[in-house]
Parts: C-alpha cells; structure tokens; sequence
C-alpha cells in the first residue's frame, strides 16, 4: 500500500532578469535572501540573472503568505538607485513552488488581494510551478514537523 503524501508549499523564488548587473541587489539583500544564481547568462547580447529565495532569522521560510511579505518588504523599501536597477529588469518574477503530494487531500495557499496589488504596482509577474512528489531527502529546507 502507498503512504498518502500531502501537497505543500515548497518555496518562493523571485527570479530577475536584466541587461545590467544585478549583483547590486544580490548584496543589498544580503542574509534577507538565499542567493541561488546570480550572473551573467550565456546569450549573446548578455543578460544578467539574479534568483533568490526568502530567509527569515537565517532559515529558508516555508509559508507562502510570509515569503510574499519578506520580498514585497525588501522591495518597497529599495534605496532609489536599486529601485531603478529594480524596475530597470526585464523580467521580475515571484515564482510559487509546490510540491503536488501523492493521494492526499489538496494544498491551498491564498495570496490575498493586497498583497497581489502590491505584486502588481512592483511589475512583477507570479508564477505557480507545481513539482512531481519526490521521496524526501535529508536536506529537504521546508520538511514537515
């Protein structure tokens, strides 16, 4: 018999893309932020490509409520020259990851709608990428308690 795994929330990425370098923002983030990529990327002209995820208190956050305040926070509060890096990208993206569980009951998440106004006067775009259930591994971030 298979063991019933439930839908969860996984993580929040923010993922940007820009012609200038985002290393600006990656350091002004600083320990607020998991850096997952931050460069150059291979195409010709380059572009540069920031990806990071949420930490609260040096942990990875795992509500998706609380990640979407950390980065809306972080943001809204730009010094005006990053603020202008900010809006300068080409592609600003919260990206919802969920892991899709396995013959369980479903996984809601509400994002409410001032927060998703506020998503929206920062021209970012959300996306939801629901991932295939995985057997768990020791260095799983957001493990169940």
């Amino acid at each position: 018999m298979t063991t019933s795994i439930s839908a969860s929330f996984i993580n929040l990425d923010v993922e940007l893309e820009s012609g200038e370098d985002l290393a600006p923002l990656a350091q002004h983030f600083g320990r607020r932020t998991f850096v997952l990529q931050c460069g150059a990327t291979e195409t010709e002209p380059p572009r540069f490509r920031l990806a990071m995820e949420a930490l609260t208190d040096g942990q990875l956050e795992c509500d998706p409520q609380r990640c979407t305040d950390h980065f809306l926070a972080l943001v809204e509060s730009l010094p005006p020259v990053l603020q202008a890096l900010w809006s300068g990208c080409g592609s600003r993206v919260f990206d919802y990851g969920f892991e899709g569980g396995r013959d369980a009951t479903p996984f809601a998440a509400v994002i409410d709608a001032a927060r998703v106004s506020r998503v929206a006067a920062l021209g970012v775009d959300l996306r939801i990428t629901v991932y295939a259930y995985r057997e768990p591994d020791a260095d799983t971030a957001c493990a169940e308690t």
